[in-house]
C-alpha cells in the first residue's frame, strides 16, 4: 500500500512537471530524438556499471572474496532494479543477498557498506564543489536541500567507520530491536574490512570515474534533442539531483529527480521544457536497463 503511494506521488509530481510546462511539446521533444544518441546513451550506462562493478569487485577481493565479474555486474544493476522500487534506495541494501550462496553474507553486507559509503562521500565531494565553483540559477532551491539531506546521510555513515561502540550504544538507546539488529550486524561485517582508508580511497576514485560516465550519458541524450550541455559542471551538479532519489517521498525519487535535472539543465542554458524531455529520456532508458540486466537477479528477492 505504501509503495502504491509512493508510487502515486512521483506519477504526479512528473504529472506536474508536464501540466506546468506543456506536455505536447516535451513529448514534441522527445518524439525527436535521434535513436543512435540514445542508444550511445544506453552503451555509456553500461559501461558506469561496469566500472561501479569492478569497485565492488576490488572491495570484495580486500576481504578475500572473490566474485565472477558477470554475476557481480548483474547483481549490482538487479540490487538498484529493486532500489528503483523503494523510497530512499533502500532496496539497494539487497544485493549482498542476491549473491549469499556466492559469498559469505556479512562480508557481503560489509562491503555494500563501504561500496555505499565511497558513493555518498564523492557524491558529497563533487556536489558541494560544484555548489562552490558554479552558480546555477534556480537549480540551488532543489541542490541545497539534497545538499543538507546527503549530510544527514552521511555524517552518521562516517561516524560509525570512526565511532562504532558510540554509534552502537545511541542505536541501543533508541529501544529498537530492528535498528539495533541492524547496527550490531553491520558492527561485525564491518569488523571484516581491512586497510579501510585506502580502500575507501580507490573506490571514491573509481566512482569519480563513474559519475563522470553518468554525465556523459545525460549530455548524449541532450544531444539527441539538439542541445551541447558542457560535461564538467554536469559531472559536479548531477550527483546532488541523484541525491535526490534518497528523499523518501516518491520510489527512487520520482519526479523529484527529473526536476532537479531539469532545473540543473535550465541554468546550463537548457530551455526547462526541454530539460524535462531529458530527464525523462533518461529515466526510461535506465530504468529500462536495470529491467534488462538485472530482472532476473531481482526476482530472487521479490
Amino acid at each position: 500500500m505504501k509503495t502504491a503511494f509512493r508510487l502515486l506521488i512521483g506519477i504526479l509530481i512528473i504529472a506536474a512537471l508536464l501540466v506546468l510546462f506543456d506536455p505536447a511539446a516535451i513529448l514534441s521533444v522527445i518524439a525527436s530524438a535521434r535513436p543512435e544518441y540514445l542508444v550511445l546513451a544506453l552503451l555509456v550506462y553500461a559501461f558506469t556499471y561496469l566500472i561501479l562493478t569492478l569497485r565492488w569487485r576490488s572491495i570484495l577481493s580486500a576481504m578475500g572474496e572473490s566474485l565472477p565479474i558477470g554475476r557481480a555486474y548483474r547483481a549490482f544493476v538487479g540490487g538498484v532494479l529493486l532500489s528503483d522500487l523503494t523510497p530512499g534506495r533502500i532496496g539497494d541494501f539487497s544485493r549482498p543477498f542476491l549473491v549469499r550462496d556466492e559469498i559469505d553474507l556479512n562480508k557481503g553486507i560489509a562491503s555494500f557498506a563501504v561500496d555505499r559509503y565511497a558513493d555518498l562521500l564523492t557524491i558529497a565531494i563533487l556536489g558541494f564543489a560544484g555548489l562552490v565553483l558554479l552558480s546555477v540559477p534556480g537549480g540551488k532551491g532543489y541542490l541545497i536541500p539534497a545538499a543538507c539531506l546527503l549530510l544527514l546521510i552521511l555524517l552518521p555513515f562516517t561516524l560509525f567507520w570512526l565511532k562504532r561502540p558510540l554509534v552502537i550504544r545511541a542505536a541501543e538507546r533508541l529501544g529498537s530491536a530492528r535498528i539495533t539488529g541492524f547496527v550490531q550486524t553491520l558492527d561485525e561485517a564491518a569488523g571484516q574490512v581491512p586497510h579501510l582508508p585506502s580502500l575507501t580511497a580507490r573506490a571514491v576514485l573509481l566512482t569519480t570515474a563513474a559519475w563522470v560516465t553518468h554525465a556523459a550519458r545525460v549530455a548524449l541524450i541532450a544531444g539527441a534533442v539538439g542541445y551541447s550541455v558542457p560535461l564538467p559542471p554536469l559531472t559536479l551538479l548531477q550527483p546532488l539531483v541523484s541525491a535526490l532519489s534518497l528523499v523518501p517521498v516518491s520510489l527512487s525519487g520520482l519526479g523529484l529527480v527529473e526536476g532537479g535535472l531539469a532545473a540543473v539543465l535550465a541554468g546550463l542554458g537548457v530551455p526547462a521544457t526541454v530539460g524535462v524531455s531529458i530527464a525523462l529520456l533518461d529515466r526510461g532508458i535506465t530504468v529500462a536497463f536495470h529491467l534488462l540486466v538485472g530482472g532476473k537477479y531481482a526476482t530472487k528477492l521479490v
